[in-house]
């Protein structure tokens, strides 16, 4: 009788914690991958972009991007997470995740040029959602 319910326990314990992880993959599988990609001119070649990106004023990732190239981070937490760099005498602080706006699109594409930052979640069609500010 006491292994039969230390047998049961144990099922019991494993099932909750396979219930638990599930709950948690498939929420953080509606999050979306945030691409974020410099799409200045050659003109600022020798300006490489200094990217920060922070969620709850928490720095998450940080990296220098160069004309043309970008980079991909997965969106762990369905917070507002924020871009920030300068160029030259400009600077930036982007909303480039907002969970009501993203959520449900497998990846949200951020682009940054000349006269701002732009959102698409195809590549193909491209909204501006922040201008630089001296």
């Amino acid at each position: 009788m006491g292994n039969h319910s230390l047998f049961s326990l144990v099922l019991v314990v494993i099932s909750f914690t396979c219930l638990i992880s599930y709950g948690k993959s498939s929420e953080s599988s509606d999050l979306p991958i945030l691409d974020v990609a410099n799409g200045l001119p050659e003109s600022f070649k020798s300006q490489p972009l200094d990217i920060r990106i922070k969620s709850q004023n928490r720095p998450l990732h940080q990296q220098i991007l160069k004309v043309g190239e970008n980079f991909q981070l997965n969106i762990a937490t369905p917070t507002i997470y924020y871009l920030e760099t300068t160029l030259g005498s400009l600077s930036a602080r982007v909303r480039v995740f907002e969970p009501g706006r993203d959520a449900g699109h497998s990846i949200d594409y951020s682009l940054v040029k000349e006269d701002g930052f732009y959102l698409s979640y195809d590549k193909v069609s491209w909204e501006i959602i922040y201008t630089w500010h001296k």
